[in-house]
């Protein structure tokens, strides 16, 4: 088993290409299945508000080091300041396009969003340099300072694959309520961040943002399988 921070293509680290291509797979199933055009103006809104968000807040931390080497914003690290960034300029970016279409938009239209991002998350998961405790399981290891680490990335990567097979299943029977489609995905990918973080290392009990975001996904899956209009 490879560790993703060690690999690169060309200059470009495996995370962002493993990104880029997952970015690219979501946008291919929004138009493979004719989504509404506000649904993938979410898409680029939440990918360029990710993108400027990670490098704002690189520029605010580190200004004068990236005044003086603006080139190595191409290539910022992985970091949880990264991650931070991405998170609060994807928010953003998606705020502002639901509002602006609130008035149209539908509970399918989350269907969509959850049919599309499913296998793009899945692929850009392999590029996460995620590695849980000590482990000589098969496949699953990684030898990393000296010691075999569980390679919890793969884990999530396979559990989103399925998740990605599941619900493609399910839109192909036409089996279900506007919106159940994404509460399916919803539930499932906090089930599957659940059964992740249950390999992490950790110290002391204390929730991490990860299970913070397992529980909000949880409790809005729950919503959205309940009680749904018809249409």
């Amino acid at each position: 088993m490879y560790l993703p921070s060690m690999i690169f293509v060309g200059p470009l680290p495996l995370f962002s290409v493993l990104m880029i291509l997952g970015i690219l797979v979501t946008s291919f199933v929004l138009s493979r299945y004719r989504a509404p055009e506000r649904v993938q103006d979410l898409l680029w809104a939440v990918i360029v508000g990710a993108v400027l968000g990670e490098k704002g807040l690189y520029i605010v931390t580190g200004f004068h080091y990236y005044l003086a080497h603006p080139t190595h914003l191409l290539f910022t690290p992985q970091s949880s300041l990264g991650t931070w960034g991405l998170g609060i300029g994807a928010g953003t970016g998606a705020i502002i396009v639901l509002i602006h279409a609130r008035s149209q938009w539908r509970r399918t239209d989350w269907d969509y969003v959850s049919l599309a991002l499913s296998p793009g998350l899945a692929l850009s998961s392999l590029g996460f340099n995620w590695l849980g405790m000590a482990s000589r399981i098969p496949v699953f290891s990684i030898s990393y300072h000296h010691l075999n680490r569980f390679a919890t990335f793969f884990l999530f990567f396979l559990l989103m694959s399925a998740i990605s097979l599941l619900l493609f299943l399910f839109y192909r029977s036409h089996r279900y309520a506007p919106g159940q489609l994404a509460g399916i995905f919803a539930l499932l990918t906090a089930i599957a961040l659940v059964i992740a973080q249950m390999t992490a290392v950790r110290y002391q009990f204390r929730l991490q943002g990860l299970d913070w975001m397992a529980m909000v996904l949880a409790m809005t899956g729950y919503l959205l399988m309940g009680r749904t209009p018809n249409r």
